[in-house]
């Protein structure tokens, strides 16, 4: 028991924090800064399980299926258990996780969909890392089936606790690129479904059939498709708007014409990625400062753009340019 324990440590954390790293090292034209992505990995691995282990464990002992199983308990309890952990828990967890974003959507770097799945993912992963230790603490005195639960709750429980966190936020960063102020039913929309795919897995994983457990699986899978789908078309919108800035930007005369392409071609030398990297941050500048609504806000950003255009013209220029 002694050495699963000291493992369950690093199983439960470790590939939570590689996961992350895959999902930002993803978002190449703007990578979200480290300390509002720790930010939302802490939110979820803290905050909203915290929270979660109190009201699951209350709504548990209100209707009476505390320690029960379906297999230990009666046919009304087994009902309430069910209702309890498919039903009213992923509600709980899912409006716990997303709380964090009424303080994050307020901050500047959030203004898009692929923000939204990056920030989303960070608070799942978050969640799922203090989740999984805790089973995997819990199930260590088991002398069998604790390799499978690492597997599962890793690759399956996590992935889930991800994707439902993204895809809200990724309402909220559509709301965010397109109106500005986000709209309250956008976050309605992304809430419904996250719920949805929550209550999903949990119902078929807890069931006890071997066919229903698959089809737990079946839909973390699905959606995990799906949501490569919307990152990649995210992606893509993104290297049309970052061009269209870009272009804007060469025709003020602020960056040379050659510079539009660079965020989108591999880099020879640092200096050159370092260009694309600033000529990015000049792009997604421009399109936050439309988004901002207070002069305060609006100053600011103007500075940060004037501070990007110095430090390109500070920059020797790139070869070929």
């Amino acid at each position: 028991m002694g050495l699963k324990v000291l493992l369950a440590f690093p199983f439960a954390i470790i590939p939570m924090l590689l996961f992350l790293y895959v999902v930002r090292r993803l978002d190449k034209y703007d990578p979200e800064p480290l300390w509002l992505m720790s930010f939302h990995f802490l939110w979820g691995a803290l905050i909203a399980v915290s929270g979660a282990a109190l009201m699951n464990g209350q709504v548990m002992e209100w209707f009476g299926v505390t320690g029960l199983t379906l297999q230990t308990a009666t046919k009304e309890k087994a009902v309430l258990l069910v209702l309890a952990v498919a039903v009213i828990g992923p509600i709980l967890e899912e409006l716990l996780k997303a709380s964090v974003f009424g303080i994050s959507v307020g901050v500047r770097e959030f203004n898009n969909v692929t923000d939204g799945i990056v920030y989303g993912s960070a608070v799942g992963f978050g969640f799922a890392a203090s989740e999984n230790l805790v089973y995997f603490i819990q199930n260590a005195m088991a002398d069998e089936g604790w390799v499978q639960l690492v597997i599962y709750r890793t690759f399956f429980s996590a992935i889930m606790h991800a994707l439902s966190s993204a895809i809200f936020a990724a309402f909220l960063g559509y709301g965010r690129f397109k109106y500005g102020d986000i709209p309250k039913h956008l976050a309605f929309y992304g809430i419904v479904p996250a719920i949805l795919l929550h209550m999903g897995w949990n119902y078929f994983i807890f069931s006890t059939s071997y066919g229903l457990n698959v089809f737990g699986f079946i839909i973390v899978i699905v959606a995990f498709a799906g949501m490569c789908y919307a990152f990649a078309r995210s992606m893509k919108y993104e290297h049309i708007f970052i061009r269209e800035e870009l272009s804007e930007e060469a025709k003020a005369g602020n960056i040379p014409e050659a510079y539009i392409e660079l965020p989108f071609r591999d880099h020879e030398t640092a200096d050159e990625y370092m260009v694309a990297l600033i000529c990015s941050q000049i792009a997604f500048e421009r399109i936050t400062n439309r988004q901002l609504r207070t002069p305060h806000q609006i100053e600011r950003s103007n500075r940060v753009l004037a501070a990007l255009r110095q430090k390109i013209k500070s920059l020797p220029p790139l070869p070929g340019t």
